[in-house]
């Protein structure tokens, strides 16, 4: 007897990580994908993917598609994420971030689905990091809070469910979704000083990393909380200047400053992080270090404009 194969549901499904899942579902696996986003505009199917636009507002809709299509596992790549955005906006932060949680999780209880869902480290204060996790957290931020209440509900809502972890995501992207690389980039493009905080440390993460892990969740079908994060633990500042050097692109421009000296409307973990050796022993998985993730971005950049001018 033939097995069928795995049937993913992706909601979110035009976001940077969305985006490396796809890429990698499709060339590493024969599984089906169900794509939500807010971005389709119409219902399309094509050989293995079938695209429905989505309304984050209609959890009805979001009901009828995954008893519909029953998939094996339902992947949340759905977040609001800008951290001082969610201080202002509470309610569309909650709305997104936790109620959406609670309506997957209700509908994977019942058609038995497993839910991967994304979180951060954000959840943590960033007193002591990088964490393990097992270590508890202590939200400091509206976002950190808003991530903890979805985590809490995968936690308690008795659905067999995975959170993944994961910290400074940045990789390719065909929608114009910015990360700190591409904000880098364009702000030493400029050719003006400008300022990186030094006392933010964390461990860059590429998309392609989050990609070929959850492959081995999904193969496993591991179960609880899973730090992916790059192998490197650096400053926003160091990580930086690794950009302009991967980019070569003028690493004098680039200013040192404080946290504590910037007006941010939410307060940022400072030493923050992720330790992944959980995920290195579960999942027989090695992160790329930040120099090895710039450089595959880079060349997955130069592939897209050569495939564009072709």
């Amino acid at each position: 007897m033939q097995i069928e194969p795995n049937k993913i549901l992706i909601i979110g499904a035009r976001s940077k990580v969305a985006e490396a899942l796809i890429r990698h579902f499709l060339s590493l696996t024969d599984w089906k994908l169900i794509l939500l986003s807010s971005g389709f505009t119409s219902t399309v199917q094509v050989d293995r993917i079938t695209c429905y636009p989505y309304d984050y507002n209609q959890s009805q809709h979001l009901t009828k598609i995954i008893q519909n299509t029953l998939p094996t596992f339902t992947i949340n790549c759905a977040a609001v994420t800008d951290v001082d955005s969610c201080e202002i906006d509470r309610k569309k932060t909650w709305n997104i971030n936790v109620n959406l949680v609670e309506t997957i999780a209700r509908i994977c209880k019942i058609t038995g689905s497993h839910f991967i869902h994304f979180s951060t480290d954000y959840v943590f204060d960033g007193a002591k990091g990088p964490y393990f996790e097992t270590d508890i957290p202590n939200p400091i931020s509206y976002y950190g809070k808003s991530k903890l209440a979805s985590e809490n509900v995968c936690l308690t809502s008795d659905v067999i469910s995975t959170i993944i972890r994961t910290t400074v995501v940045y990789g390719s992207s065909s929608y114009s979704h910015s990360d700190f690389v591409d904000w880098v980039i364009k702000q030493l493009k400029k050719n003006i000083p400008f300022r990186v905080v030094t006392d933010q440390i964390s461990n860059p993460t590429l998309t392609d990393d989050i990609a070929f892990t959850l492959i081995r969740i999904i193969d496993l079908h591991k179960k609880g909380i899973f730090n992916i994060a790059g192998f490197n633990w650096l400053s926003r500042f160091e990580f930086a200047q690794l950009i302009a050097q991967i980019f070569e692109l003028d690493e004098s421009l680039i200013q040192p400053i404080l946290t504590s000296e910037l007006s941010q409307k939410a307060k940022r973990p400072l030493k923050g992080g992720l330790l992944t050796l959980k995920a290195e022993t579960e999942l027989g998985v090695k992160f790329s270090t930040a120099e090895e993730g710039l450089r595959i971005l880079k060349d997955q950049q130069i592939n897209k404009l050569y495939q564009n001018l072709m």
